[in-house]
């Protein structure tokens, strides 16, 4: 039996995701995402309306959620962090002459 075609997969709403390939240098993982028709609609007409591919549109969307963590994360350390000490504008604009 042939494998099936990635353009029947596509059209059926199925990407690939976090499936390792046999990798040669500079090569890209590929992954696969489920979704449902509509949501897969969806997201093909904004990416299309957008100018951009599903793999770009999907690629800056995780690493910006990963991105957002990071700052999260950074953020929650910095509250932690704060001794409560706070400065008025004069006094910032006093040092900065």
């Amino acid at each position: 039996m042939e494998p099936e075609s990635a353009l029947a997969a596509f059209s059926r709403g199925e990407y690939n995701v976090f499936r390792p390939l046999k990798r040669r240098k500079n090569q890209m993982t590929t992954m696969t995402v489920r979704m449902s028709d509509e949501d897969a609609e969806l997201v093909r007409k904004y990416v299309g309306f957008e100018g951009t591919t599903i793999s770009e549109f999907a690629r800056n969307a995780m690493l910006e959620k990963i991105e957002d963590h990071a700052d999260l994360q950074e953020l929650r350390a910095a509250i932690e962090a704060d001794d409560g000490q706070r400065f008025s504008i004069s006094d910032v604009l006093e040092e900065l002459d």
